[in-house]
């Protein structure tokens, strides 16, 4: 078995297929500290023994012997549960050291480590409350070995020269397990930041390919509406035809934008209401028949706005065209669209008597009208004010 094969397993120790790419990430770099924290201790002991210092051996061999049940935790309760025991053994290991050794010996330095790869790895909301309780062990832990050095509970009874040798030893096992646990962290973070990249160029992919799809599918009903129209004698079929064509078109055009702008997020409404007019205009009046302005500011919306918006505008014009036209007056149509305290007013006038079609309770306009404000979450009025008045408001 390789290095990097080994490493790999004792890694992936208790990892659970319904963990979330975080919790996986979070159980190897609990995995790697264990075991670069039980090389360290090794390390140590050998050190410890070469030099004559005995007094510490009785703390290591727990640490060697408790080490083990981390592993053990992670499998059967979890990335938590060893977790707790991980911040207990450095405690209890850096306290004995700590207190048995002396100021001098500068072996409080190692809390640092402990304390830095604690935060890294439960550094997380979901995992916040934990994070509190660890550091508070952990605070709790260094307060007991200041509070020993000041009332000397524990005697040292280690000579000058040996002191002098671990002090270095300790200042550089520090800053080497410094740099483990750095780089435990650094190369599961790579590993997390280059899945969470794939997952999300894989969605992406997906969603373009599914607006793809949709907007081919509307395309070819609009066609088949506008076939199945051509071949209706029926003047009143045909009206009704292009009217489902007319719905139809709003709805793929979303699609359309989305697709051509690679943004499956926000639709730039101006443009859409700009094409779906000009669209409306060409299919049902002509340029010639009707005066259009549009007021807006570049507008961001999702899809599930657009889409009912755009069916609502919709709505509308081919109701002016219908009702809003007299004799020798060109019609005119005005769409004010902007945003007001947090709040998208859309404003639609026309030039017309003010016959309202969608007025009528039982009239298909006015429940279209009322189902689509009612997925906008929207509030919506009518009035005659030198023609139709309609406004829409609601929240982005």
């Amino acid at each position: 078995m390789s290095s990097n094969a080994f490493f790999n397993l004792i890694a992936n120790v208790g990892i659970k297929k319904n963990y979330l790419p975080w919790e996986t990430h979070l159980t190897r770099k609990l995995n790697l500290s264990s075991l670069l924290g039980i090389f360290n201790v090794i390390i140590a002991l050998i050190i410890f023994v070469s030099l004559g210092y005995y007094d510490s051996i009785f703390e290591c061999c727990v640490v060697l012997v408790l080490s083990p049940v981390v592993f053990l935790l992670n499998v059967m309760y979890g990335y938590m549960a060893a977790m707790y025991l991980f911040t207990f053994i450095g405690c209890f290991l850096f306290y004995f050291l700590s207190v048995k050794m002396g100021v001098q010996s500068f072996a409080f330095l190692y809390y640092f480590p402990l304390i830095i790869g604690i935060i890294q790895m439960v550094g997380r909301k979901e995992t916040y409350f934990h994070l509190v309780v660890l550091l508070i062990f952990c605070m709790l832990s260094v307060i007991s070995a200041l509070i020993s050095f000041k009332l000397n509970l524990v005697s040292v009874n280690v000579s000058s020269q040996i002191i002098e040798s671990i002090k270095y030893i300790n200042i550089f096992f520090t800053f080497f397990t410094s740099i483990g646990f750095m780089f435990i962290i650094s190369v599961e973070a790579i590993k997390q930041e280059e899945q969470l990249k794939s997952a999300l160029q894989q969605k992406e992919i997906l969603l373009a390919e599914l607006f793809h799809r949709v907007k081919n599918n509307l395309n070819i009903v609009t066609s088949l509406l506008n076939l199945k129209k051509n071949s209706t004698a029926s003047i009143e079929a045909q009206n009704a035809l292009e009217e489902c064509r007319n719905l139809v078109f709003s709805m793929a055009l979303v699609h359309t934008k989305i697709y051509n702008s690679n943004n499956v997020d926000n639709l730039n409404f101006k443009e859409y209401l700009e094409d779906l007019v000009c669209e409306l205009v060409n299919s049902i009046g002509g340029k010639e028949k009707v005066e259009f302005e549009m007021k807006s500011p570049p507008v961001s919306l999702n899809v599930t706005q657009a889409i009912p918006c755009g069916l609502i505008v919709n709505e509308l014009i081919t109701n002016s065209f219908k009702h809003a036209q007299r004799p020798g007056i060109k019609l005119s149509v005005k769409i004010d669209l902007k945003e007001i305290n947090e709040l998208l007013v859309l404003e639609f006038k026309d030039n017309g008597p003010g016959k309202i079609n969608t007025e009528t309770n039982g009239s298909l306009g006015m429940e279209l009208i009322r189902s689509l404000a009612g997925q906008l979450d929207a509030e919506y009025s009518f009035k005659n004010n030198g023609g139709l008045h309609f406004t829409l408001k609601f929240k982005k």
